[in-house]
């Protein structure tokens, strides 16, 4: 009878297990109704080299949209997610953070390579000319607006797209690193 039982309690636990690693991830940040295709861009890398979206298909991407002479929010958001792909351990190699400029004029691909350099190896910046910047706004509905002496404001948004290319999240400029990591964590499982 008792062997009845452990037989009983080992399926149960193994129909929880199924029925658990099969349920979609949960997200701190917003998700959408609809996961479709992250909106497409073509843009200058800080190398100089010309990237769409399309290239970092494979990988999990963390676009943020900011730019280099940012006395706050862009270096904090940086920094943020720099730490979160750090904490991913080896997993860290299958994400990579795109800051898009929402200063094409100051932020040059070699100013970029300069400011993306403080944090890590899996931040790239990114430039275009004026048209190739606006599409790359409006597919995902940036704001820049110029704010003073050489001041901007603009979305501090970070968009989470999945492996596939799919906008999956967008991750609050308040969220916290934990909650930041848990977010990646979970475009890294689909």
């Amino acid at each position: 009878m008792l062997a009845f039982f452990l037989l009983v309690g080992a399926l149960g636990l193994g129909g929880a297990g199924y029925l658990l690693a099969s349920r979609p991830p949960t997200f701190h940040g917003t998700t959408y109704d609809e996961v479709t295709p992250a909106p497409p861009f073509s843009l200058v890398d800080h190398t100089g080299r010309s990237v769409t979206l399309d290239d970092y298909r494979g990988k999990v991407v963390l676009l943020f949209y900011g730019f280099t002479h940012c006395p706050d929010v862009c270096p904090m958001t940086l920094s943020k997610l720099s730490r979160v792909t750090e904490g991913l351990g080896r997993k860290a190699d299958d994400v990579q953070v795109l800051l898009v400029t929402v200063d094409p004029e100051r932020d040059t691909p070699e100013v970029l390579g300069e400011y993306v350099r403080r944090f890590g190896p899996r931040v790239s910046g990114l430039t275009g000319d004026s048209a190739s910047l606006a599409r790359a706004y409006e597919g995902y509905g940036v704001y820049t607006m110029t704010a003073g002496h050489h001041g901007m404001t603009h979305s501090s948004a970070v968009y989470g797209i999945d492996r596939a290319g799919r906008l999956v999240v967008v991750i609050p400029p308040e969220a916290t690193e934990e909650a930041a990591r848990d977010d990646v964590r979970a475009l890294l499982s689909l």
